[in-house]
């Protein structure tokens, strides 16, 4: 563990920023495999400091499962129940029935929406905005002892972010509503 310096405090928030806004480009009910593992070495990064621990520990792992691998096991699962229906199964009426439900299966995967198997690009951004509220905080307590100028300029970036990351999670709670 190290401590924040005022140095890496600064590099820290202007990372926040530029990842809000990179994480704003992608589609927000999705889950990213790549977005996925950016959080996941951010969320270590923001660990590696003593004053953002108990911030990072709150924080989850980021669940890099897409909807494709989903399906795509889903599909292997699918063949094999065919191969068996066909190969062992002689009874006509048992082999319809097997084929009949792993359709249905199929199908109800598809129903599933992505965040209940993956981590989606919202429930990334509510986490980074967690990491950037604590930073607020420390700001504002003083803990970091800035200079006015410094103290300015890192308020103005953390602001940016913390706008630009209500800004994603609130458009997607407004389209989900429609």
């Amino acid at each position: 563990m190290a401590d924040l310096t005022r140095k890496e405090f600064y590099q820290l928030a202007h990372d926040c920023r530029d990842y809000a806004l990179r994480l704003a480009t992608h589609d927000q009910n999705s889950v990213d495999r790549l977005v996925c593992h950016e959080f996941n070495r951010f969320r270590e990064r923001v660990a590696a400091y003593d004053q953002m621990k108990a911030t990072a520990a709150a924080m989850k792992p980021a669940r890099p499962v897409p909807r494709w691998l989903v399906i795509f096991i889903t599909l292997a699962i699918w063949m094999v129940c065919v191969l068996i229906a066909t190969l062992v199964l002689s009874n006509l009426l048992s082999a319809g029935l097997l084929l009949g439900l792993t359709t249905v299966l199929i199908f109800t995967v598809m129903m599933v929406p992505p965040r209940f198997y993956g981590t989606s690009v919202e429930a990334v951004e509510g986490r980074v905005l967690l990491v950037v509220e604590k930073m607020q905080a420390m700001m504002q307590a003083g803990e970091m002892e800035f200079s006015e100028a410094a103290f300015f300029q890192v308020r103005d970036v953390l602001r940016e972010a913390n706008a630009e990351l209500r800004q994603q999670v609130y458009l997607n709670r407004v389209d989900a509503r429609r």
